[in-house]
């Protein structure tokens, strides 16, 4: 063989070389291929490189999550959501949520339970009732007995002053179910209102506002689809989202649901005018809804959370709507279910955030209003710019008729993976959901309910993969770290819905409490906040003038260090409602430098140096401040720092004195609360006050010892002689124990302490007409009652009280006018029915006496029972548990429409002179 050349040898050695180099690099790039393709993702699976990096990346600075469970020392623990066994059906798994609200206005927050009733077969009487827990402000909540029992498959609520009487009444939604309950005046008394139509439907989320700026609030009703029940179709498979599950747990198996907007009329009714303005969202499958004012133009705007569809922002454009939500970036294509809104980053535009289904990332969508750029990384503290003129009316039809369109007014940008909130949610289905600054540090956190919609394995019945919650502690608008798996309270895995906040405790930190599916409710009180703190409530005018809303859409800034920090009265999370009460987190700040409200439908009112620590009411147009000494109702009216403005343009500047004159306000604001300098006293005496007030309330309401109550009243006022609440009910313990001079004089007080007060006006006329001696005492019941009257000319007691009178007086005449009057405006003045049925009896029209004698039973409404027979002797001990003179005799009605039978006793009082 011919020896090779150097050169070929140099050649076979180099493509040697190459070729095992070649090899080499196959056999890398195969492996490195295999490591590097994406591993099929489960929808239920927890990666490690998600949630374990984050418990270790905590900042030094970070709270630990100082939460306490309370729910079965507050007396919660016995509610229970759901009778029998899931039959793998939608409308069992959407439910449900729950919902604070004041409904007796003692000044504690309330808890209405959404029950979800039971499995789908079973009939109505067997599901499992909702409840309404009245706070009694020790801790302690108690099942109110006279709320009516309603057996539904439920899933939203939300509380709403819809007929402006100063009392919060409720909206119920649910699985062909939709109720509206009006208060009877905080007696823990609720009758359906047949105004809003209970119509078929798989009834969600519902959302109070008032889109037109005429001072009545609406009602938007989210239906989420047409859920067709079928047995056949529960052993179908589906996919969704590219997940097999059931076809019956499938919201695209069904065609999506009309949404309704009620727009409630000059004469109280509602009409549904979704179709009219283009807001039925026919593509949506909705399951919550965000009214909110998001670019800052005086008009609520709608924000419509859909599942397996795109959202949507309907921007109000003066009591009209526009579809901007693809201009605006916000409708994207997702399963959303819980909304939460609020300035994350305090740059003085509120931004929202969106929880979604598995295997989807949650988003947090900034508002670019403020800051068109979007923020960089670090958190921006630019101040907000002032809005347009809020319009203080409706807009005339003809000038509605074709609005302005204003492209993309504000734009949105998700930003949801670089704020912490992205990846982390992949392995979960996220629900109620809220911002609130749990730890008072200044900066809004964010909570989120937990709780998956695919089966766990195992035999019929299924349960459903049970969840934690997740805690998100912000880091200066930078970053949300999830603090949940610190507190092993949190940490415990359920099948969570509904979520909302509120200070049920009234220690100045928010609480919360979360709606367990196929379980209950469970209540977290926060024990983790340290710093300073501030509270307001709102009282808001109605239609008539009368400041007795709760302030719903409106508006506050407070202006730390010339920050704002931005609170609003909305109600959404997820088929649930938070406080109406503001809430602020200080930090270290002693004081706000300036507190700047904007009221819905109205003008601004920006007060300066108002001091922390401190919860205060608000009435609209006022020019003071009303200090609480704790929870109180309308209360202690105080200097609480100094009006700025007073106009009906959105923003007043400061003036140049604003920090010199902050330094004493807070000491002006003490003084004129009756409350000693001296912190700690001021803690003490607010103490002793508030567990004296209680213990009155407590010895008026359950004890039904009045003699004990007005010594404890006596001693509550002696602490705050400005307490409203505590004048108002010495009263009425004292009429109620014979001790008529002393009524009346502490009535007057609260006359001079508050000439606006319209129910001073009305008990005090009410109580001279009970123990009228003479028809001069008639006369000055009267002239108390017009007053009231005129204060607040929608709700109807006082009219009611009026004709009353005018029987006792004998002007048969001006009774009926009265009485007619009221009956007109409120189908559920039962007083005024009976009455001018013993009109038209005495008349002697029996046939008129039998039809209002019909109408008064069925303003009773379906739930009512008879109390049993009274006589004319029984009537001065019943007097002070009534709201009228006359009330005792249609109290003790059987119901029946007998006339001459049910009107002897009442002939028999009204023949004898007072």
């Amino acid at each position: 063989m011919t020896p090779l050349s150097p050169r070929r040898r140099r050649l076979r050695w180099t493509f040697a070389l190459l070729g095992a180099a070649f090899a080499v690099g196959g056999v890398l790039g195969v492996i490195l291929y295999q490591r590097s393709r994406p591993v099929a993702y489960r929808p239920d699976e927890r990666p490690d490189d998600i949630t374990s990096e984050l418990a270790r990346g905590l900042p030094p600075e970070a709270p630990r999550p100082r939460f306490t469970d309370v729910t079965r020392g507050a007396g919660l623990a016995e509610f229970r959501n759901f009778a029998g066994d899931r039959t793998s059906q939608l409308p069992e798994d959407m439910g449900p949520g729950l919902a604070w609200g004041d409904f007796d206005n003692d000044g504690d927050d309330d808890l209405f339970l959404v029950s979800a009733g039971g499995a789908l077969p079973l009939p109505e009487d067997r599901l499992l009732p909702c409840a309404l827990l009245e706070n009694r402000g020790d801790g302690t909540f108690r099942r109110v007995a006279d709320f009516p029992e309603l057996r539904l498959r439920g899933l939203g609520a939300a509380w709403g002053d819809y007929d402006s009487d100063g009392f919060l009444d409720l909206a119920v939604a649910g699985y062909d179910a939709l109720v509206l309950l009006r208060n009877e005046g905080g007696t823990g008394r609720f009758t359906r209102d047949p105004r809003l139509p209970n119509l078929p439907g798989f009834w969600s989320g519902v959302a109070w506002g008032d889109f037109d700026n005429d001072r009545r609030l609406d009602l938007y009703v989210c239906q989420y689809v047409r859920y067709v029940a079928n047995d056949a179709d529960r052993d179908k498979i589906s996919d969704q989202l590219g997940t097999a599950v059931p076809y019956t747990l499938n919201p695209a198996s069904y065609a999506a649901g009309l949404n309704a907007l009620f727009h409630q009329q000059p004469d109280g009714t509602f009409r549904d005018v979704a179709a009219e303005l283009k807001v039925q969202n026919p593509e949506g499958r909705s399951l919550g809804a965000l009214w909110h004012d998001l670019d800052q133009d005086g008009w609520l705007d709608l924000y419509v959370a859909n599942d397996v569809s795109d959202n949507v922002w309907y921007r109000n454009t003066g009591g009209r709507f526009e579809d901007l939500s693809h201009p605006a970036l916000i409708a994207d294509y997702r399963s959303a279910m819980g909304l939460a809104v609020g300035d994350f980053d305090r740059d003085g535009d509120d931004d929202l955030f969106v929880s979604h289904w598995v295997a989807q990332e949650n988003a947090l969508y900034e508002s670019l209003l403020n800051n068109p750029r979007g923020s960089s990384g670090a958190a921006t503290n630019s101040p907000t710019a002032s809005p347009a003129t809020t319009p203080t009316s409706p807009v005339p039809a003809e000038a509605r008729a074709e609005p302005p369109r204003r492209r993309s007014p504000v734009m949105f940008l998700d930003v949801a993976d670089r704020r912490g909130l992205g990846q982390i949610a992949l392995p979960y289905v996220g629900w109620g959901s809220e911002f609130a600054d749990l730890d008072h540090d200044g900066w809004p956190d964010l909570l989120v309910a937990n709780g998956s919609t695919l089966e766990a394995d195992g035999p019929p019945p299924k349960k459903l993969q049970p969840q934690e919650l997740f805690l998100f502690w912000n880091q200066r608008g930078e970053f949300f770290h999830n603090l949940a798996p610190l507190h092993p309270g949190l940490a415990e895995k359920h099948v969570s819905r509904g979520l909302a906040c509120a200070d049920y405790d009234l220690d100045g930190d928010l609480d919360f409490a979360v709606a367990d599916l196929y379980e209950g409710v469970r209540l977290f009180r926060n024990d983790l906040a340290t710093g300073r703190w501030l509270k307001v409530r709102l009282r808001s005018k109605n239609a008539a003038g009368v400041a007795n809303g709760f302030g719903d859409g409106s508006t506050a800034i407070a202006w730390v260090n010339g920050v704002p920090l931005r609170r609003s009265v909305t109600g959404v999370s997820y088929l649930s409602q938070g406080s109406h009460t503001l809430h602020w987190g200080l930090g270290t700040v002693a004081r706000v430098d300036r507190l700047e409200v904007r009221w819905h439908a109205g003008g601004t009112n920006v007060f300066e140096g108002v001091e922390a620590n401190a919860f205060y009411e608000l009435a609209e147009d006022e020019t003071t401040l009303r200090r609480l000494t704790s929870g109180a109702g309308p209360g202690v009216a105080s200097d609480a720092g100094r009006p700025a403005s007073d106009s009906r343009h959105p923003v007043a500047g400061q003036t140049d004195g604003a920090s010199r004159d902050s330094a004493t306000a807070g000491e002006a604001l003490a003084a004129a609360a009756g409350a000693p300098a001296n912190p700690a006293g001021d803690k003490q005496r607010l103490l002793q006050f508030w567990n004296t007030q209680r213990a009155a309330m407590n010895a008026m309401k359950v004890e039904r010892d009045n003699a004990r109550a007005v010594r404890l009243f006596r001693e509550a006022i002696e602490l705050n002689p400005r307490h409203e609440d505590s004048r108002y009910y010495l009263g009425l313990c004292l009429a109620s124990v014979g001790d008529v001079d002393g009524a009346l004089a502490a009535l007057e007080g609260l006359q001079q302490l508050n000439p606006q007060s319209h129910r001073a006006w009305q008990q005090w006329g009410v109580v001279r007409a009970q123990f009228a001696r003479n028809d001069a005492d008639l006369a000055a019941a009267e002239q108390a009652l017009e007053r009231a009257h005129q204060l607040n000319p929608e709700e109807t007691g006082a009219l009611l009280v009026l004709g009353e009178v005018a029987l006792l007086r004998g002007n048969l005449k001006l009774a009926e006018e009265r009485l007619a009057a009221a009956t007109h405006t409120n189908p559920k003045a039962v007083g005024g029915f009976f009455l001018r049925g013993y009109l038209a009896w005495k008349g002697g029209d029996a046939a008129a006496a039998r039809h209002w004698l019909e109408q008064a039973r069925a303003a009773l409404g379906p739930d009512w029972q008879p109390k049993g027979a009274t006589s004319e002797g029984d009537v001065k001990q019943k007097q002070h548990v009534e709201t009228s003179p006359l009330n005792p005799f249609w109290s003790a009605w059987d119901g029946q429409p007998e006339p001459a039978r049910t009107f002897a006793a009442l002939e028999t009082r009204l023949q004898r002179p007072p």
